[in-house]
Protein backbone atom coordinates (compact mmCIF):
# COMPACT_ATOMS: atom_id res chain seq x y z
CA UNK A 1 0.00 0.00 0.00
CA UNK A 2 1.37 3.37 -1.04
CA UNK A 3 -0.87 5.81 0.76
CA UNK A 4 -1.29 10.11 1.30
CA UNK A 5 -4.37 11.58 3.25
CA UNK A 6 -6.64 8.74 3.65
CA UNK A 7 -7.83 9.58 7.14
CA UNK A 8 -11.48 8.98 6.02
CA UNK A 9 -11.31 5.28 4.69
CA UNK A 10 -7.90 3.84 5.62
CA UNK A 11 -9.42 1.63 8.51
CA UNK A 12 -12.09 0.29 6.87
CA UNK A 13 -9.81 -0.64 3.77
CA UNK A 14 -7.32 -2.44 5.62
CA UNK A 15 -9.69 -4.07 7.79
CA UNK A 16 -11.85 -5.64 4.47
CA UNK A 17 -8.23 -7.44 3.49
CA UNK A 18 -6.96 -8.42 7.14
CA UNK A 19 -8.25 -11.78 6.26
CA UNK A 20 -6.83 -12.57 3.38
CA UNK A 21 -3.34 -10.76 3.56
CA UNK A 22 -0.07 -12.52 5.08
CA UNK A 23 1.63 -9.45 5.44
CA UNK A 24 0.74 -5.94 4.61
CA UNK A 25 2.99 -2.92 3.38
CA UNK A 26 2.70 -0.01 3.91
CA UNK A 27 4.56 3.43 2.43
CA UNK A 28 3.00 6.41 3.91
CA UNK A 29 4.25 9.52 1.30
CA UNK A 30 3.51 12.61 3.74
CA UNK A 31 0.08 12.54 5.15
CA UNK A 32 -0.74 15.96 6.21
CA UNK A 33 -4.67 14.85 7.74
CA UNK A 34 -4.16 12.02 10.53
CA UNK A 35 -3.39 9.00 8.37
CA UNK A 36 -0.02 8.59 9.48
CA UNK A 37 -1.03 8.75 13.61
CA UNK A 38 -3.93 5.93 12.24
CA UNK A 39 -1.54 3.66 10.51
CA UNK A 40 1.10 3.60 13.12
CA UNK A 41 -1.78 2.17 15.60
CA UNK A 42 -2.77 0.03 13.37
CA UNK A 43 0.79 -1.50 13.30
CA UNK A 44 1.34 -1.01 16.99
CA UNK A 45 -1.62 -3.37 17.47
CA UNK A 46 -1.05 -5.95 14.63
CA UNK A 47 3.57 -5.79 15.19
CA UNK A 48 4.83 -8.12 12.27
CA UNK A 49 1.99 -8.22 10.62
CA UNK A 50 1.60 -4.63 9.40
CA UNK A 51 4.88 -2.88 8.23
CA UNK A 52 4.59 0.77 7.97
CA UNK A 53 7.53 3.04 6.58
CA UNK A 54 7.24 7.07 6.12
CA UNK A 55 8.50 8.14 2.71
CA UNK A 56 7.68 11.84 1.60
CA UNK A 57 10.14 12.68 -0.48
CA UNK A 58 9.75 9.65 -2.75
CA UNK A 59 7.99 10.05 -6.04
CA UNK A 60 5.35 7.64 -7.52
CA UNK A 61 7.01 4.72 -9.02
CA UNK A 62 9.68 4.79 -6.53
CA UNK A 63 7.17 4.60 -4.00
CA UNK A 64 6.01 1.93 -5.20
CA UNK A 65 9.20 0.17 -5.89
CA UNK A 66 9.86 0.51 -1.93
CA UNK A 67 6.95 -1.20 -1.04
CA UNK A 68 7.59 -4.00 -3.41
CA UNK A 69 11.13 -4.76 -2.23
CA UNK A 70 9.71 -5.02 1.57
CA UNK A 71 7.44 -7.31 1.19
CA UNK A 72 8.49 -10.68 1.50
CA UNK A 73 6.21 -13.65 -0.58
CA UNK A 74 5.42 -14.90 -3.83
CA UNK A 75 1.82 -12.65 -4.69
CA UNK A 76 2.12 -9.12 -4.72
CA UNK A 77 -1.49 -7.59 -4.59
CA UNK A 78 -0.95 -3.48 -4.56
CA UNK A 79 -3.70 -1.85 -2.60
CA UNK A 80 -5.06 1.32 -2.19
CA UNK A 81 -6.18 3.35 0.64
CA UNK A 82 -9.42 3.80 -0.54
CA UNK A 83 -10.24 0.74 -2.19
CA UNK A 84 -12.75 -1.49 0.06
CA UNK A 85 -12.80 -5.50 -0.54
CA UNK A 86 -16.18 -7.68 -0.38
CA UNK A 87 -15.51 -9.70 2.56
CA UNK A 88 -19.04 -11.67 2.01
CA UNK A 89 -21.56 -12.40 -0.43
CA UNK A 90 -21.51 -13.60 -4.13
CA UNK A 91 -17.33 -12.75 -4.81
CA UNK A 92 -15.55 -11.99 -1.24
CA UNK A 93 -12.02 -11.32 -0.77
CA UNK A 94 -10.83 -14.65 0.08
CA UNK A 95 -12.51 -16.08 -2.85
CA UNK A 96 -10.13 -14.21 -5.01
CA UNK A 97 -6.94 -15.41 -2.46
CA UNK A 98 -8.03 -18.92 -3.35
CA UNK A 99 -8.06 -17.91 -7.39
CA UNK A 100 -4.73 -16.72 -6.86
CA UNK A 101 -3.26 -19.59 -4.85
CA UNK A 102 -4.68 -21.87 -7.47
CA UNK A 103 -2.86 -20.77 -10.30
CA UNK A 104 0.25 -22.89 -11.44
CA UNK A 105 3.16 -22.43 -8.88
CA UNK A 106 5.49 -22.85 -11.44
CA UNK A 107 4.30 -19.92 -13.81
CA UNK A 108 4.53 -16.22 -13.35
CA UNK A 109 1.09 -14.26 -13.74
CA UNK A 110 0.21 -10.45 -13.93
CA UNK A 111 -3.57 -9.81 -13.02
CA UNK A 112 -5.89 -7.13 -14.12
CA UNK A 113 -8.37 -6.93 -11.40
CA UNK A 114 -11.82 -4.89 -12.04
CA UNK A 115 -13.42 -2.55 -9.38
CA UNK A 116 -16.31 -0.54 -8.93
CA UNK A 117 -15.72 3.32 -8.23
CA UNK A 118 -17.92 5.10 -6.28
CA UNK A 119 -16.92 9.26 -6.45
CA UNK A 120 -18.53 12.35 -4.75
CA UNK A 121 -19.84 10.76 -1.97
CA UNK A 122 -20.88 7.01 -1.02
CA UNK A 123 -24.32 7.22 -3.38
CA UNK A 124 -22.59 8.29 -6.52
CA UNK A 125 -20.28 7.44 -9.41
CA UNK A 126 -18.82 9.69 -12.04
CA UNK A 127 -19.90 8.57 -15.36
CA UNK A 128 -16.71 8.51 -17.04
CA UNK A 129 -15.30 5.78 -15.02
CA UNK A 130 -17.82 3.86 -12.83
CA UNK A 131 -15.78 0.66 -13.42
CA UNK A 132 -12.08 0.59 -14.00
CA UNK A 133 -9.43 -2.18 -14.71
CA UNK A 134 -5.58 -2.09 -13.86
CA UNK A 135 -2.60 -4.67 -13.02
CA UNK A 136 -3.10 -5.04 -9.25
CA UNK A 137 -1.58 -8.41 -8.68
CA UNK A 138 1.25 -10.11 -9.90
CA UNK A 139 3.99 -12.75 -9.23
CA UNK A 140 6.88 -11.36 -7.12
CA UNK A 141 10.27 -11.17 -8.98
CA UNK A 142 13.53 -9.13 -9.06
CA UNK A 143 12.24 -8.54 -12.74
CA UNK A 144 9.51 -6.82 -12.17
CA UNK A 145 9.61 -3.15 -11.82
CA UNK A 146 7.11 -0.09 -11.43
CA UNK A 147 7.77 2.41 -13.97
CA UNK A 148 6.80 6.22 -14.88
CA UNK A 149 6.85 6.78 -18.30
CA UNK A 150 3.89 9.21 -18.72
CA UNK A 151 0.84 10.58 -17.03
CA UNK A 152 0.55 6.86 -14.89
CA UNK A 153 3.03 4.39 -13.18
CA UNK A 154 2.96 1.25 -15.16
CA UNK A 155 4.47 -1.84 -14.05
CA UNK A 156 7.18 -3.27 -16.39
CA UNK A 157 7.10 -7.03 -16.16
CA UNK A 158 9.23 -9.74 -18.43
CA UNK A 159 7.19 -11.25 -21.32
CA UNK A 160 7.51 -14.63 -19.80
CA UNK A 161 4.70 -13.10 -17.53
CA UNK A 162 1.22 -14.34 -18.54
CA UNK A 163 -1.52 -11.68 -18.05
CA UNK A 164 -5.18 -12.85 -16.79
CA UNK A 165 -8.44 -10.46 -16.59
CA UNK A 166 -10.52 -10.81 -13.76
CA UNK A 167 -13.77 -8.99 -13.72
CA UNK A 168 -15.81 -10.12 -10.82
CA UNK A 169 -16.14 -7.05 -8.60
CA UNK A 170 -14.48 -8.24 -5.82
CA UNK A 171 -13.29 -4.53 -4.53
CA UNK A 172 -15.19 -1.31 -4.42
CA UNK A 173 -13.15 2.04 -4.80
CA UNK A 174 -14.48 4.74 -2.58
CA UNK A 175 -12.85 7.56 -4.64
CA UNK A 176 -14.68 10.18 -2.21
CA UNK A 177 -11.72 12.46 -1.27
CA UNK A 178 -12.06 16.12 0.69
CA UNK A 179 -12.68 19.18 -1.37
CA UNK A 180 -9.02 19.80 -1.12
CA UNK A 181 -7.72 16.48 -1.98
CA UNK A 182 -10.54 17.18 -5.03
CA UNK A 183 -8.60 20.45 -6.07
CA UNK A 184 -5.20 18.64 -6.06
CA UNK A 185 -6.59 15.48 -8.08
CA UNK A 186 -7.98 17.48 -10.68
CA UNK A 187 -4.02 18.47 -11.40
CA UNK A 188 -2.72 15.33 -10.40
CA UNK A 189 -2.33 13.90 -13.86
CA UNK A 190 -0.73 16.85 -15.38
CA UNK A 191 1.60 17.31 -13.01
CA UNK A 192 2.76 13.54 -13.06
CA UNK A 193 3.06 14.16 -16.97
CA UNK A 194 4.98 17.01 -16.59
CA UNK A 195 7.80 15.41 -14.28
CA UNK A 196 8.99 18.88 -13.50
CA UNK A 197 10.46 18.48 -10.07
CA UNK A 198 12.61 21.65 -10.16
CA UNK A 199 9.72 23.74 -10.14
CA UNK A 200 7.16 22.27 -8.84
CA UNK A 201 9.03 19.30 -6.04
CA UNK A 202 5.18 18.57 -4.97
CA UNK A 203 1.56 18.42 -6.41
CA UNK A 204 0.83 21.16 -4.36
CA UNK A 205 2.90 23.89 -5.83
CA UNK A 206 1.40 22.42 -9.21
CA UNK A 207 -2.00 23.30 -8.27
CA UNK A 208 -1.27 26.39 -6.24
CA UNK A 209 0.71 27.75 -9.47
CA UNK A 210 -2.35 27.06 -11.93
CA UNK A 211 -5.72 27.43 -9.76
CA UNK A 212 -5.90 31.15 -10.77
CA UNK A 213 -5.90 30.50 -14.71
CA UNK A 214 -7.94 27.12 -14.28
CA UNK A 215 -10.65 28.41 -11.50
CA UNK A 216 -10.38 32.18 -11.98
CA UNK A 217 -8.95 32.66 -8.38
CA UNK A 218 -5.40 32.27 -6.46
CA UNK A 219 -7.74 31.54 -3.48
CA UNK A 220 -7.24 27.98 -2.46
CA UNK A 221 -10.39 27.57 -0.74
CA UNK A 222 -12.71 28.92 -3.27
CA UNK A 223 -10.65 27.15 -6.06
CA UNK A 224 -11.75 23.70 -3.96
CA UNK A 225 -15.73 24.67 -4.02
CA UNK A 226 -15.36 26.12 -7.70
CA UNK A 227 -13.47 22.68 -8.63
CA UNK A 228 -16.18 20.36 -6.72
CA UNK A 229 -19.23 22.29 -8.98
CA UNK A 230 -17.10 21.56 -11.65
CA UNK A 231 -16.09 17.95 -10.98
CA UNK A 232 -19.58 16.39 -9.57
CA UNK A 233 -21.94 18.22 -11.62
CA UNK A 234 -22.33 15.21 -14.30
CA UNK A 235 -22.16 12.35 -11.09
CA UNK A 236 -25.23 9.49 -11.34
CA UNK A 237 -26.54 7.54 -8.56
CA UNK A 238 -25.10 4.47 -7.83
CA UNK A 239 -27.08 1.35 -9.47
CA UNK A 240 -26.79 -1.73 -7.40
CA UNK A 241 -28.65 -3.32 -9.77
CA UNK A 242 -25.91 -2.95 -12.25
CA UNK A 243 -22.86 -3.08 -9.96
CA UNK A 244 -24.02 -4.99 -6.71
CA UNK A 245 -24.15 -4.59 -3.43
CA UNK A 246 -21.95 -2.61 -1.35
CA UNK A 247 -19.10 -4.21 0.91
CA UNK A 248 -20.33 -5.22 4.39
CA UNK A 249 -17.54 -3.34 6.01
CA UNK A 250 -18.52 -0.08 3.41
CA UNK A 251 -22.47 -0.10 5.19
CA UNK A 252 -21.79 1.23 8.42
CA UNK A 253 -20.09 4.32 7.14
CA UNK A 254 -23.41 5.35 5.45
CA UNK A 255 -25.70 6.02 7.93
CA UNK A 256 -23.48 9.13 8.29
CA UNK A 257 -21.44 9.36 6.02
CA UNK A 258 -18.84 12.39 6.15
CA UNK A 259 -19.67 13.54 2.66
CA UNK A 260 -23.56 13.90 1.08
CA UNK A 261 -23.59 15.18 -2.43
CA UNK A 262 -26.70 17.96 -2.69
CA UNK A 263 -29.25 18.29 -5.08
CA UNK A 264 -31.44 21.70 -5.79
CA UNK A 265 -34.21 21.79 -7.81
CA UNK A 266 -33.26 17.74 -9.46
CA UNK A 267 -29.59 18.95 -10.50
CA UNK A 268 -26.52 18.70 -8.03
CA UNK A 269 -25.91 22.02 -6.39
CA UNK A 270 -22.71 20.51 -3.86
CA UNK A 271 -21.69 18.93 -1.10
CA UNK A 272 -21.93 18.88 2.62
CA UNK A 273 -18.34 18.13 3.89
CA UNK A 274 -17.42 16.98 7.52
CA UNK A 275 -17.96 18.98 10.36
CA UNK A 276 -21.07 20.84 8.13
Amino acid sequence: MRVKDERDWIATSIASIRGIADEIVIVDNGSVDGTYEILQELAHAEKGFIKLWQKPNLYHAELSNFALEHTSFRWAFRWDGDMVAHTDGEHPIAELRARILGLNPHRYYLIYLRHINLSGDVFHQDPREMVHIEEYIHTFSEATRFIHPGRFEALKFPLYYKPLFWYEPYVFHVNIKSARRMLLRYFWEDWMELKDYIHYPILEDYAAAHIEKEFGTPLMEEAQKRCMGKVLQNHISFDAERFGPYPALLKPLMDQPPYRIQYQNGRISGRTEPGD
